[in-house]
């Protein structure tokens, strides 16, 4: 069995042993207010395949942000196990519109357990573990949109996000070894988010 990256063992945080065990789980965006015009805090369900809760992402930002900024406001995310115990925390700082898109890259910082550096997920520069490769067009209703993941420098892809858009939820399937880290598969679910988000 080859261990992907990471070489350290570390315990999984509290509730998160389950990702030890799965090679897949589907991510869900919540919204609270179907059909409606109003710009709500965006809520996400990580769920194992047997649709049994892992994780719930709430995002805390400003309406002013939400309806101004769109896309490129800044956030933070709570996440917190089955239990409500806060695991993880979430930031991405505000984006500003540039004609260069290399200029202002997205990213997202990722602190597990909360306070604790864990990773982040950037948009094309850093030092990399893991690239997710995709669609340069990202927006559409009516095909699933799928990047790969690739172990950085190699050409084999190792897993994949599969991006569902409908009029009533998004949801991503992430699907990467049973042998990587359990930190590497939470940077992966964390990344199904930022695509959504970016």
């Amino acid at each position: 069995m080859q261990k992907w990256f990471l070489s350290e063992y570390v315990e999984p945080i509290e509730g998160l042993h389950r990702l030890l065990e799965v090679d897949r789980v589907i991510v869900k965006q919540i919204k609270k207010n179907q059909g409606s015009k109003l710009h709500d805090a965006v809520v996400y369900e990580a769920l194992l395949d047997t649709s049994e809760l892992l994780l719930k992402f709430v995002e805390k930002s400003s309406f002013a942000q939400r309806f101004w900024c769109g896309s490129r406001r800044a956030f933070d995310m709570e996440v917190r196990n089955v239990n409500g115990k806060l695991v993880m925390h979430l930031q991405r700082p505000l984006k500003c519109s540039a004609v260069v898109c290399f200029c202002c890259p997205y990213e997202m910082k990722v602190e597990a357990p909360v306070g604790e550096p864990m990773g982040s997920i950037v948009q094309n520069y850093g030092r990399f573990d893991l690239d997710i490769k995709g669609p340069w067009f990202s927006y559409t209703c009516c095909f699933d949109l799928i990047f790969k993941i690739y172990a950085h420098g190699h050409n084999r892809s190792i897993g994949r996000i599969i991006c569902r858009r409908d009029q009533e939820n998004d949801s991503f399937r992430v699907d990467f070894p049973l042998d990587l880290d359990y930190r590497m598969k939470l940077l992966l679910i964390c990344a199904a988010i930022f695509l959504n988000t970016k």
